[in-house]
């Protein structure tokens, strides 16, 4: 990856570059979550999204378009291996706590420090982790949150984390060989399959260091430690609104339109 582009990616983080260790690698995930929306403004409007380190720093960072796992932790991947960590690229498959096979539409990364091995993922949207969490199956407890990695099958592993009734399987990968040609792949069905989620789904999230602001169709939510608050979206102009001010993202009034008429 370009050395301008890493510098464009930590001067929006507000970061500067350091070594590449366990401590700067969760201010990186920290602060990427909270700056960078999770969003699916481009599968909805049927945008060209190609994945390219220069059109992701143009895409997400320039143009404040917002994006899913295969654009924000494709962008992830290219700056972290250009400081110096040491990274493998994961695809995973969405489970939301089911016993299924689906297919492997899912990107993040491990990255080892120290002989540690770490599950980090900026691309899960409101359910997933700020800080990059052990693959040893040890419990991270993230402010009002807890995550660990769990071996649930030989060589199924399971990104869980804790709720009322006890822990949640989001997806599940396995430590195989994944290359470009399978981020290309999932990319394809993701964005562009009449039945993918996110071509069905209007979501975006931020998860700031306090709350969660998370978006899905017509409901917006604001999650913290004490409860979370609900209203409807009822009109373009309020979807515009919220898109803009509650997760910068950049939308004009007439993909407003386009995107509200098109809310289930």
């Amino acid at each position: 990856m370009h050395a301008d582009l890493v510098d464009q990616y930590l001067q929006a983080l507000g970061l500067q570059r350091q070594a590449p260790d366990g401590a700067y690698l969760a201010q990186i995930t920290q602060r990427h979550v909270a700056t960078l929306p999770f969003a699916s403004i481009g599968p909805r409007l049927g945008n060209d999204l190609p994945l390219d380190l220069p059109a992701l720093c143009e895409r997400l960072l320039v143009r404040r378009r917002g994006g899913y796992c295969f654009e924000q932790n494709a962008l992830l991947f290219g700056v972290l291996e250009a400081l110096g960590f040491t990274i493998t690229l994961v695809l995973a498959r969405v489970l939301n706590n089911q016993d299924i096979h689906p297919g492997l539409t899912h990107r993040s990364a491990l990255v080892d420090l120290a002989g540690v091995r770490y599950l980090v993922d900026v691309g899960f949207g409101p359910n997933g982790p700020r800080v990059p969490v052990p693959l040893s199956g040890e419990p991270l407890q993230d402010r009002d949150r807890c995550f660990k990695v769990s071996e649930r099958r030989d060589g199924e592993f399971h990104l869980q984390v804790l709720k009322a009734d006890g822990y949640y399987s989001l997806y599940g990968f396995e430590l195989a060989r994944y290359g470009a040609a399978d981020c290309a792949l999932g990319h394809f069905y993701s964005h562009r399959h009449p039945d993918a989620v996110f071509v069905n789904t209007l979501v975006a999230s931020r998860i700031l260091p306090q709350e969660i602001r998370s978006l899905r169709n017509r409901d917006y939510r604001v999650i913290t430690g004490h409860g979370e608050t609900a209203r409807q979206i009822e009109n373009a102009a309020a979807l515009q609104d919220v898109l803009s001010r509650q997760f910068d993202l950049s939308v004009t009034t007439a993909e407003s339109e386009q995107l509200f008429s098109q809310l289930p």
